[in-house]
């Protein structure tokens, strides 16, 4: 039994690890995290109470990265990326599926994918940014539990491209910290 526990426990422990983010793991801790970004050149803009918020530059796209750590634990559980923030929405939509398909090379199809504008907004009326900033669009595609990994892309309300990756056993402890927490409080 206790062999089985050590085997199960390096099996997570790897299949946790494995799953990064310009060669940093999804998983661990904070300080290493952010260390290894900074030894990148990534520089540390805030901290924050789930994690912290640094700048950054792959593949000459510049963006904003938020690392977000489990409550308790404080260990890594989700990188989100924004990209620069669009002036048109030639060059928002041209981003979003450049970015599409270079996770698509990576990963595969996508689970979901969607395009879509919302009423009374669409596509090619002029006013595409201002639907992307009312919440009026739903440009996303998901790859679900991709090696333990959830990946994302998506437009932001913000009028940028958003990259989210998950590690899928980190998410489950962080759901277990917050319910302990929540459990306990209320």
């Amino acid at each position: 039994m206790k062999n089985l526990l050590i085997l199960t426990g390096l099996l997570i422990s790897l299949s946790s690890y494995s799953q990064s983010f310009d060669g940093v793991p999804i998983s661990g801790d904070l300080n290493t995290a952010v260390s290894r970004f900074k030894a990148k050149g990534y520089s540390v803009l805030r901290y924050l109470d789930q994690g912290v918020q640094l700048k950054g530059k792959v593949a000459n796209r510049t963006f904003e990265l938020f690392i977000l750590v489990t409550p308790k634990t404080k260990k890594v559980f989700k990188m989100t990326l924004y990209l620069d923030e669009a002036s048109s929405w030639t060059d928002l939509r041209s981003t979003y599926f450049s970015m599409l398909e270079t996770l698509t090379n990576k990963y595969g199809e996508p689970d979901e994918s969607e395009t879509k504008f919302i009423t009374p907004y669409y596509l090619g009326d002029g006013y595409e940014l201002q639907a992307v900033a009312l919440e009026k669009t739903d440009y996303h595609s998901y790859w679900f539990r991709r090696d333990n990994l959830t990946v994302g892309v998506e437009i932001s309300k913000f009028k940028q491209v958003k990259v989210i990756y998950e590690n899928v056993l980190m998410i489950e402890i962080k759901n277990k910290e917050q319910s302990e927490i929540e459990n306990n409080s209320f």
